[in-house]
Parts: structure tokens; C-alpha cells; sequence
């Protein structure tokens, strides 16, 4: 399929995609006024940026590349870093727009609370091959509207981006995207706490005061499911609504909660949906694996669909090859679980799958300790991103 092959295409040739790609690498942005307890604030602006810019189909680099750029250059967070530095951290990261800002606070008397002051945000795009700035852009008005603030910001990066975009500054400005004041920093105090026991915490106070918080949602799925504890993942993914950002992100979360939960009917739909959305070799593959729970008929199409995107992938070869197994197809499985040999040698359970197949020894009833199918837990949304503009290309 034209699909399948673009979609091996798209994954496989990421690094030459971000040569001709924007990808945006946003910074915290810096905190220009005299309180350190404010330095939040930067953290909440480029988060809100990189959800928007990023559901609004723009490649973003999450915070695990950021922080594994700093890592490489030995930078602190923190800190305000000059152009070059930025330049070579873009560079570092194969971005090709870098967006940085800053933001200062003006309070009405010295004494008053910062909440009651006003804030003015400007942000900036560095362009790396040009090696210049492109023009600024900025939002003034009370901290206590910092979230609405924050999304007409992205707004206007967004349309920096793309001016064809059709997103509207009312679609970000909607209630249920604007976030409380207190809450907002509980979640960012969240996000850079150090230890799980500390993100538990500013989560759930984040999400009890603003019960609308999606994103305090998915990061208290993201540690319970870290903990093991999937009934409470699943009950976390699951409300995000269809309307969020985050929903794709999350309707894959609750799909691998709910199969680790031993709830396959719900994995199942989860992933079914997903894959009408977004048609992912690894969102494929476990919608194969929750359909093998369930004795379903379509269990060895998807995981054929998975096998399309990447014909030697070890796990879609393995699971294929367990289901073509149990269909006493002992040929065509014994042709995919030597694939899978011939990237892991020493894979224990490809060879006694092989050696059954071989003896055409028939599968034993189902006990429950057998073999079983190999799971996923990626998904790369920046793939897909990169997967739709190639195929507009092609049209």
C-alpha cells in the first residue's frame, strides 16, 4: 500500500525530513522582574506554547529533547542564555526556529501581591538558517489572566507559522482552555518537581482546583501508570475530551492502561478509534494485540497493517507470526519469526515459536501462561505530523 510505504518512508527518514521541516524548539522564557518565586511563569508560557504550536500541526520538541539538549551543552536551566547559545542548542537539536521571550511584572504598589499585578510577554522566533530574529510578538494585562494571555499568544505564533492556518483566536480562548492562576502554577511547580511523590502532589492540587485541567489530568495518568496502577490510568486518560490537545496522547495512554488492566474491550475500541485518526504502525499493532485477547477475526489484518509501515520490526514479525501460529499457518509464521532472528539471535521466545512451527506441533489450549503478544508503548505524533505533509506532497 501507497500508505504503508510512506509511512516507513516518513519514520524512517526523520533526520532528512527535520533538514526541510520547521521544527520548533521553544525555551522557557526569562523571568525579567525581581521575585525568583515568579521564574514559573516562563516555564508555563512555553508549555502552553508547545501544546498549541503542537496541535495546531507544527513539529515541536518536547521537554525530553530540550532537556537532553541542555544535557549535551551543559547548560542550567534558569538561566538566560545569549543567541549563540540558543543558536547551538537549536543546532544541537536539528531545530530550525527557535522561539525564546521574556516577561516582566509590574505591581501597583510595592506591597501588593504578585497576582495583582499586570505582566507584559513578548516572544521571538530565531530563525537558524537565516541566523536572525523574526518580528516580535507580545501580550499585556493582569497576572491573573495569565492563561488567556498565554493562549492569544499562541495564536499569533501559530499564524507566524502558518498564516494560512484556519485557527481562530476564539477556538484558544475558550473557557475550558482558561486555566486559574493557582492552578496553573501547581502544575508547572509539578512539572519541575523533582521526585513523584512532589508531581503527585502538584497535580492533584493543580486538578482539584480546576477540575477542567486536562493537563494535570494526563501527567497524574502518566505516574500511576508509572506506579503500575492502571484501573486509576485509565480513569485519568480517560477524561480528556475529544476537544483537547491532548486527547490523542491520551486515548493511546488509556489503551495500553486498559490492556494492562486485563480490559481488552476497552483497549480495543481505544485503539480502533485511534487508528481512524491516526493510522500508526505501533497503534495498529496493539489494537492487534488487544484483538487477540478477545478471539476477534481482525487480530492478524492489523497486525499485517502494522507489518506495512516496517517490514522488520521484531515485534509486528513476532506478533504476526504468534497468530499465524495459532491458525496452524506453521510456513508463513516459521518466514516472520526468522526475521525477527535475524535482529536478535538470542530472542528465546521467536526459537521455541520457530522450533513449533518447524514440528508443525499444534498450539496447546489456551491456559493463560502461554506466549502472548508484544506490546508498544511509543507514540510518535511528530512522526504522523511529518507522515501527513509527505502525503500532501505527493497529492
Amino acid at each position: 500500500m501507497l500508505f504503508g510505504r510512506l509511512l516507513f518512508f516518513c519514520i524512517f527518514s526523520a533526520p532528512f525530513l527535520h533538514a526541510s521541516e520547521v521544527t520548533v524548539l521553544v525555551i522557557p522564557f526569562h523571568n525579567e522582574s525581581q521575585s525568583a518565586d515568579l521564574n514559573w511563569i516562563g516555564e508555563s508560557v512555553s508549555e502552553t506554547l508547545m501544546t498549541e504550536l503542537g496541535a495546531a500541526g507544527q513539529i515541536v520538541l518536547d521537554r525530553g529533547s530540550r532537556k537532553e539538549g541542555y544535557r549535551r551543552l551543559g547548560l542550567q536551566p534558569d538561566t538566560f542564555y545569549t543567541k549563540a547559545t540558543l543558536l547551538k542548542l537549536g543546532q544541537t537539536l536539528d531545530a530550525r526556529l527557535v522561539c525564546y521571550g521574556a516577561y516582566q511584572i509590574t505591581l501597583p504598589t510595592p506591597d501588593a501581591q504578585p497576582r495583582d499585578g499586570s505582566i507584559r510577554i513578548s516572544a521571538r522566533f530565531l530563525d537558524l538558517r537565516k541566523l536572525r530574529d523574526a518580528s516580535e510578538f507580545s501580550e499585556t494585562g493582569k497576572l491573573s489572566d495569565l492563561s488567556r494571555l498565554e493562549e492569544h499568544l499562541a495564536w499569533q505564533t501559530i499564524h507566524f507559522l502558518d498564516p494560512q492556518s484556519t485557527i481562530t483566536a476564539e477556538e484558544l480562548l475558550q473557557p475550558s482552555k482558561l486555566i486559574r492562576l493557582d492552578a496553573k502554577e501547581s502544575f508547572i511547580r509539578g512539572l519541575l518537581a523533582t521526585s513523584d511523590d512532589q508531581k503527585q502532589k502538584w497535580f492533584e492540587q493543580a486538578a482539584k482546583l480546576d477540575p477542567q485541567y486536562w493537563q494535570a489530568a494526563f501527567e497524574l495518568g502518566k505516574l500511576a501508570f508509572a506506579r503500575k496502577d492502571y484501573r486509576q490510568a485509565e480513569t485519568w486518560f480517560g477524561r480528556i475530551p475529544k476537544t483537547d490537545p491532548l486527547y490523542l496522547d491520551a486515548s493511546f495512554q488509556r489503551g495500553l492502561s486498559s490492556y494492562w488492566a486485563g480490559d481488552y474491550r476497552t483497549a480495543e475500541r481505544c485503539f480502533r478509534d485511534l487508528a481512524k485518526t491516526v493510522p500508526l504502525n505501533e497503534v495498529f499493532n496493539n489494537l492487534g494485540a488487544a484483538e487477540s485477547k478477545l478471539n476477534a477475526n481482525e487480530t492478524a489484518d492489523d497486525f499485517r497493517h502494522a507489518l506495512e509501515g516496517d517490514r522488520s520490526d521484531t515485534t509486528y514479525n513476532f506478533n504476526l507470526a504468534l497468530t499465524l501460529y495459532r491458525q496452524s499457518k506453521y510456513d508463513e509464521a516459521a518466514q516472520h519469526l526468522r526475521t525477527v532472528l535475524d535482529h536478535d539471535a538470542e530472542d528465546n521466545e521467536a526459537i521455541a515459536l520457530l522450533a513449533k512451527c518447524r514440528n508443525h506441533t499444534p498450539p496447546a489450549p489456551a491456559t493463560g501462561h502461554g506466549m502472548t503478544e508484544r506490546i508498544k508503548s511509543n507514540f510518535d505524533l511528530v512522526a504522523f505530523r511529518q507522515l501527513k505533509d509527505v502525503l500532501q506532497r505527493v497529492k
